[in-house]
């Protein structure tokens, strides 16, 4: 069986985690001082708007892959998710203006609704070990941004709390799947899952981060 350390390794190395923040126009205009009401609006009701796929993704990725090695991570996880889709929709959506019952029935904009396609196609199709390793690329490359956007618009008196402590909960990769994830990608291996499909979501986030983002930028 091939080795699951080694493939995770390989995959990290290729991916553009300093591109993600050096070409963030949100981060950039932050770092400025020039954030804009409608960015921070952006990203709320995105993130918002995201939740939706992310809870259902991990919903169906227990019931699919009800073994304890997997269920356990991604069981971590979908309470993770859940408690930010709360802090949205209790504090930082009507911190910004938004209404989040509205935000409930809203349309999602294109890459909103790219990014939770792919989830949902993740929560439906994705062998553990795939699945797993395509959340933890999105915190490789989400994650160093969130910290540096903690740093940025902290400083910055017109933008509320709930949203600068939202991203903070997500300026690391979470323990759990840090710490078990080749253990995630072993189950998945020596269940059947083929190699070649093991980055096979995991390789269309960059690109849906960098859409999203730009998304957010305006």
């Amino acid at each position: 069986m091939a080795n699951a350390t080694e493939l995770i390794e390989q995959h990290q190395s290729r991916l553009p985690i300093r591109d993600q923040v050096d070409t963030n126009g949100f981060l950039a205009a932050a770092r400025a001082g020039e954030v804009r009401p409608e960015q921070l609006r952006r990203f709320v009701a995105g993130e918002f708007l995201t939740q939706d796929a992310e809870m259902s993704k991990y919903g169906n990725l227990i019931l699919r892959h009800r073994h304890e090695v997997p269920a356990a991570v991604f069981a971590h996880l979908a309470v993770l998710f859940t408690a930010q889709r709360r802090l949205l929709a209790d504090m930082a959506a009507a911190d910004v203006g938004l209404d989040p019952e509205q935000l409930r029935a809203a349309d999602q904009p294109p890459a909103v609704q790219a990014f939770s396609l792919n989830e949902t196609w993740v929560g439906v199709h994705a062998g553990p070990a795939e699945a797993a390793l395509a959340v933890h690329t999105d915190f490789q490359l989400f994650a160093p941004v969130a910290t540096e956007l903690v740093d940025a618009l902290g400083k910055l008196s017109d933008v509320p709390g709930s949203v600068v402590t939202y991203l903070e909960n997500y300026a690391e990769e979470p323990a759990v799947l840090r710490e078990r994830l080749v253990e995630v990608v072993e189950h998945g291996l020596a269940g059947g899952e083929p190699e070649k499909w093991l980055t096979r979501s995991a390789e269309n986030v960059p690109e849906l981060l960098t859409d999203y983002w730009r998304y957010v930028t305006g």
